[in-house]
Order: structure tokens, then sequence, then C-alpha cells
């Protein structure tokens, strides 16, 4: 039997029938695009369907059966996507691991995970697994991806594995593929609660599948379309994208966050359609465009007369010059970016209000999303929305609500199940209704948007009896132009207080000056300026009374940013760390507050 376009319609019941059909259909279409070196490689539709056909044979001559766990521990590379589809298509649940975890949470993930095979990167990494096998039963099988061939024991590159299926049948891959039910899990996702202990959040091939429709029409891209994905695969958002891509029909291109860092040429001769991509790495894309042509200095004088413009005094001459350096940098920027982009789109997280500007201005949209991994990834979708803190409307198979305590709640097709081999975890997520506890708090606007306030379980108690929601109030803090960072007080205090990192260099470029320049009293009321139009928003108990200014950026432990860009804050950490600071905001004998 020929795997046709017909074979699996109507209808396609998970992603790896709908890869085959879009294998049959675009057959020498680029599917996978990636630089090697200064060269740029790609594989047809047709080819990477072979190699997924020869891997899902393979894996079952080797011994699995349907519902055995095989964990992927790599990053980015042509393997992984093949071996994510694989598994996916022929009923393996796959274990996504990031490769940095310590061999004691890698022991720990892979064990209660009871993974049957392992892909792992390079020969570095088999060596650690095998290490660690006593501690693991069940792993009888590792396949290294980035090696041509391996004679370690139990172990076989990803080349000699394929080689093993030469011919497949594709009788035996049909059938494999209609052994696959909506429900069956199809993957599990490790995340940390509060506790910091890992959960594993199962989700189904409906899950993915449902996710990917958004429950609408799917083909919102298309073969002329291709997808650059600047973001690691071991995340929810950078694999949806992916998968996405592999349902759709359009081409996916690979670049490292790391590599973006330093070479913005790969995304250039990648020529994507559309970015996938964190704020954190769009920013560094962001000042890699700047310090290209004349760039940073056109744009400084764009930012100059478009604030202006926004106050009503741009003359004639200035509204002309203003669209000459608009018209400069959007060329500019869209040759940076391989001449075909089309949006831009980013895991929730607020983005920095300039960058936001930046994209505006240049008529690059930027879509922002919301969702946890539990949920799908992406369960809210805004697009152009600039007001902090709001991330647009819930897809139309998703349902959302505000609980009676402010909390976000999900119920839908992407939702989860629950946690793997947790039932008393999945008992607190999940109540009898369905509806999934995200632990974020949100209000929903008069338009249905979203707007983030909190953490649940972040929450400050003051003096007068009221509760604040600080994560909120500094994301309004850190979407000021000229505050870097900041970290809020109050909790069992007299007032609300912040420790605020500014800066510098932007303040000093808006006054013509160099940053060793500015004395502590200028920065201090640039910044008490900026706190000032924030508490304008504010309820009264919610104003910021006082900062301290910090010199540098808050160290890791005190303030991260989770995968998904979430900003953290270890409020204990950060009570040892700025205790002078504190204290002296809250002495008797300091100085008297600001409003």
């Amino acid at each position: 039997m020929s795997l046709t376009a017909t074979a699996f319609e109507p209808p396609a019941r998970h992603i790896g029938q709908m890869f085959f059909q879009r294998v049959a259909e675009l057959g020498e279409r680029p599917f996978v695009r990636w630089r090697e070196g200064d060269d740029l490689k790609e594989l047809t539709w047709r080819d990477f369907g072979a190699r997924v056909r020869r891997l899902m044979i393979a894996l079952r001559r080797r011994g699995l059966v349907p519902g055995d766990t095989v964990a992927m521990i790599g990053n980015n590379s042509v393997e992984w996507l093949c071996a994510d589809l694989a598994t996916l298509a022929a009923g393996f649940p796959n274990v996504i691991v990031q490769p940095g975890l310590s061999d004691r949470m890698l022991v720990k993930l892979l064990a209660h995970a009871g993974c049957r095979a392992a892909f792992v990167k390079d020969i570095t990494a088999v060596g650690r697994l095998l290490n660690l096998r006593g501690q693991l039963p069940a792993l009888r099988d590792i396949c290294v991806m980035e090696e041509e061939g391996s004679s370690l024991p139990d172990t076989v590159s990803f080349q000699q594995l394929i080689g093993c299926a030469n011919s497949p049948d594709d009788r035996q891959v049909w059938e494999m593929l209609e052994a696959v039910h909506p429900n069956d899990l199809a993957t599990i996702m490790y995340t940390s609660g509060s506790s910091g202990e890992p959960k594993g959040v199962m989700r189904t091939q409906n899950n993915l599948l449902a996710n990917i429709t958004n429950g609408g029409a799917i083909r919102v891209s298309g073969p002329e379309d291709v997808l650059v994905i600047v973001l690691s695969l071991n995340h929810l958002f950078g694999r949806f994208g992916f998968l996405k891509s592999a349902v759709i029909g359009r081409t996916v291109a690979l670049v490292e966050a790391t590599e973006l860092a330093v070479d913005l040429n790969a995304v250039q001769a990648l020529a994507g359609t559309a970015i996938g991509i964190v704020p954190r790495v769009l920013e560094r894309l962001f000042n890699a465009m700047l310090d290209r042509d004349s760039n940073r200095r056109d744009w400084q004088e764009l930012e100059a007369l478009d604030e202006r413009r926004s106050c009503g005094a741009l003359d004639e001459a200035g509204q002309k010059r203003f669209n000459e350096l608009r018209d400069r940098v959007s060329q500019s920027v869209r040759a940076a970016l391989g001449g075909r982009i089309r949006y831009i789109s980013y895991s929730a997280a607020a983005m920095p209000p300039r960058v936001m500007r930046f994209f505006e201005q240049v008529g690059i949209p930027l879509i922002g999303s919301y969702g946890l991994t539990e949920c799908g990834g992406v369960t809210v979708c805004g697009v152009g929305e600039h007001r902090p803190g709001n991330l647009g409307k819930p897809f139309a198979n998703v349902e959302l609500r505000i609980g009676e305590d402010g909390e976000i709640l999900v119920r839908g097709p992407t939702v989860t199940p629950g946690y793997f081999k947790d039932p008393e975890a999945t008992r607190q997520a999940l109540d009898a209704n369905g509806w999934f506890h995200t632990g974020d708090l949100g209000v929903v606007e008069a338009d249905g948007s979203l707007r983030i306030v909190g953490r649940k379980k972040d929450v400050f108690n003051c003096a007068d009896g009221s509760n604040i929601y600080p994560g909120f109030i500094e994301l309004q803090l850190e979407s000021e132009t000229f505050i870097k960072q900041a970290i809020l007080l109050g909790d069992r205090r007299p007032f609300v207080a912040a420790l605020v990192v500014p800066d510098r260099d932007r303040i000093a470029a808006a006054r013509g000056r160099a940053p060793g320049t500015l004395s502590a009293e200028e920065i201090s009321a640039v910044l008490w300026t900026a706190i000032g139009r924030v508490n304008g928003r504010l309820e009264d108990h919610e104003k910021i009374r006082k900062i301290a200014v910090i010199e540098e950026d808050f160290p890791h432990e005190a303030r991260s940013v989770s995968s998904f860009q979430k900003v953290k804050v270890d409020r204990a950490v950060v009570a040892a760390l700025y205790q002078n600071e504190i204290a002296m905001i809250y002495s008797a004998d300091s100085e008297g507050e600001r409003s």
C-alpha cells in the first residue's frame, strides 16, 4: 500500500497522519532548512518523510511497542525533528529532556518516565547515560544523533538506525499510524512547579492537534512560507512551531538562539516569512540590526521625532524627515531578516516597549502569546497588543474564565489530562469540571482580551490589610522607557517601595550625554517621572512611595526568567542581598515619600 495523500482522508486523526498527507502533497518542496557553516542545506518533504518512515520501522524492529516511552536529549537538529515526528507517528510517547540537566535530575526524569530508549546528541552524552544506566533499569537502547557510527554497548548512531530499514514496508507504516488513537499519550514534558520538583505534563495526540488547529482552519500558512525557529525545541513554544509546520505544510528553518547573538546572517540567509522567538533573544536581534548600516543613529532620531509627533509638536518638515527615516530603517531591517518577513511570534511575556515600538515603526507585526505547557503552550494570542500585561484573546477551541480568587482557569481539548504518575498533583491542578488552574492571576478586559496581574502565590499582604500583586506592578515599571529592571517591596510593610535598575545608556542618550556624566540626582529625577506615570495607574495602596537605585542588574538568583520568559523574583534572596538598601528605605530617618 502506498502512503498517498488520499490514504488518510477523511479525516486524519493525529499529527503523524497529517504529516504524511503533506509529504504526499508537497513532495519535492523544501521542508527543513538549516545552515552548516556558510552553506544552506535543505531536505524536501519526500526525503524527510522517508527518514521518518525508516525510523518508525527501525524503532519497531528494536523491540519497541506502542506506549514505550523514548527520551529525547539534545539540541536543535534535523535528527531531533525526525525523531520527534517518528515517535509521535509510531505511538511511542517521547519525553523531552533538556541536555543541561544534572545527572541527579536526568536520572529522576528518565526513571520516572520509564524510558525504554533515548536519543542523545553525541558520544559524550552516550557515555553519561551509560554511566547512569545502573539507575535506569528500563533503558535498553541509545541512539546518538550527531555521530556517523557507534561501537559502544547498546548504542547505535542515527544513520545506523535508519540504515536498518532502507526499504520500509508502507503497509507496516500504515498499520502503525492506524494503531495510534487521539487519546493516546503522545509526549511528556517536564516542568517544575512552585516547589521546584519536576512534574511530567502529559500531552495526548488530540491535545497536540487541537493546539495546532486552534478550533479553526489550519491552513493559515502554505508551502511558500518559512518559519525560522530561533529558540530551543526542548520548550513547547519552539516545538509548537515545528509541529504546526508539519501539519499545515510550511518550511521550517532552524537557528540556535546562541548563534543569533553573534550572527544575524544566519537569519538573513534562511529568508523566513515568520520568526518564532522569545523576547530576550528578540532584544539581541534588535540590537544586532541597530548595528547595521546607519540604523542606530537613524533609530535614535526617529524615536525623538516620534515622541514629538505623539505630542502633536511635529511640523511638516519634521514629518517628512520622520517618513524618510522610517522607510530607510524599515528597508534595512527587512533586508537583514531575509527580505520576506511578514510577522514575528513570541512566547507569553512582556516585550520591552522600545522593541515593540521599533518593529511597529518598521511595519513588522509582533504577535505575542500566553499559555502554560499544561494548556498547550499557546492558549491566548494577541496581534498588535501594546498594553503592558495584555496578551490578547483565547483561541476558538479554548474556554477561559477568572475564578473567584482572580485565578485564570482554562478548559478545552488543548488542556493536559494530568501529570504522569502523579494523581495528587493532577487533582490539585484540574478540578472536577475540567478547568485547569493556572496559578496566574488575571482580568478579562471589556474586549475579551486577557490581562495578567501576577502569580497567585506571589501576593503582598500590606499593613492596612490590602493585597498587592507585585508581578503586575513590576511589569508596569519595566515597561517604562528608562527603567531597566524593578523589584517591588512592601510585603507586611507600611508602604510599597521598589529597587530600581535604571537604563543609564538610554537616559544619557536622551540627554545627549555620556552615561558617566549623569549625576545621582538626574537619574533619580528621571526615574521618579516614570514612576509617577505608573503610580497614576495604580490604586492608592499600590503606589510606590520610595525607591533605592541599584547600580547593576539583579543577579540571576534574585530575578530570573523562566523558559517561557516569565519573570520570577525570589523575594527571600532579594531580602538577603539588598538588606542594607531595604533597611534604609524603611528606616524612620530616611528621606520623605514621593508620589
